[in-house]
């Protein structure tokens, strides 16, 4: 690699301001490309290789963003008809979900020979599901995709923190407790003289852990059990009083509603895998999974019946 003689500035000593210099840079063989550069280059990309084949669709959804125009609840209207176009595309024709599946009881099975124990069990999102609606996207609405395999799943956090809330929530009820003590005494470790159906509050300190302790019990990501049983779908929020929203104005009814597109999952079953090495814990889990999922649902919008599962 050559070099070639180049100005810089460094600062003076005792003054503190900047001397020009000159120095010995060396001659890069890459360039930087500005985001317009990027655009036309990826347009290129995709157009030498066709329109039919598989794309990542997590990519398309958070990254391949349309440009502003006027138009823009239309143009995201279109955007997001893109991606579920080339998600269909790409379910179709690839086996991702058989590598997937055993990829992951090879995983679990490596743990079982080392002492744990698994109990896993399918379920159905009776409506929609929406997970990660407010993530940051530059949309305004989100959408949890897989980064690598490009399909919805449930992160396992998100599965151990609705099933954590549903407990806090049960005991606070159950004891009359304010909710606020019971997540509190959980999240520190104190252990609470209370029983809930078989369930002792020691034994939630030990499932979900405290914040000095880590939980005996694994809550895995869950996937929709196949490619072709994922849908997904196009849903709409209307909010009535944008100006009220945005601090403009009070509530009126001559605000112009701004309806507010954004992707969903739609009657699609997902595995659920649970792994611990105590079964005692690892059942009574599984109880609380179940319900939080059947009564309380999971994801955002579970108010007006999304996330709901039958079990």
């Amino acid at each position: 690699m050559s070099a070639k003689k180049s100005k810089g500035f460094k600062k003076e000593a005792g003054t503190g301001k900047m001397k020009s210099i000159k120095g010995e840079k060396p001659e890069i063989e890459y360039r930087f490309y500005n985001p317009i550069d990027t655009k036309y280059i990826l347009y290129s990309e995709i157009f030498k290789k066709g329109s039919d084949f598989e794309k990542n669709i997590n990519l398309l959804f958070s990254r391949l963003i349309p440009e502003i125009s006027s138009e823009r609840s239309e143009n995201k209207g279109k955007h997001l008809d893109f991606v579920i176009k080339e998600f269909d595309n790409f379910k179709n024709k690839l086996q991702i979900f058989s590598l997937l599946s055993s990829r992951r009881e090879s995983f679990i099975k490596s743990l079982e020979d080392v002492g744990f124990i698994s109990r896993g069990f399918s379920a159905l999102c009776q409506w929609r599901l929406i997970i990660g609606l407010g993530g940051v996207h530059p949309e305004e609405t989100s959408m949890t995709l897989h980064h690598i395999y490009g399909i919805p799943y449930i992160p396992g956090s998100a599965v151990k923190g609705v099933t954590r809330h549903w407990a806090v929530l049960k005991f606070a009820d159950r004891s009359g407790q304010d909710v606020n003590r019971i997540s509190n005494a959980l999240e520190n470790g104190e252990n609470l003289d209370i029983e809930v159906e078989g369930i002792k509050f020691s034994d939630l300190i030990e499932i979900f852990g405290t914040q000095g302790k880590v939980g005996r019990v694994i809550f895995m990501d869950a996937y929709p059990l196949r490619e072709d049983a994922i849908n997904l779908k196009i849903d709409i929020m209307n909010p009535h009083y944008p100006d009220y929203y945005s601090g403009k104005q009070p509530p009126a009814d001559w605000q112009n509603p701004n309806p507010i597109k954004f992707l969903t999952v739609e009657k699609t079953h997902f595995q659920f895998y649970l792994i611990s090495q105590d079964s005692s814990l690892l059942q009574k889990s599984e109880v609380l999974l179940k319900e939080a999922l059947g009564k309380f649902g999971i994801g955002a919008k579970t108010s007006l019946g999304y996330g709901i599962f039958e079990i």
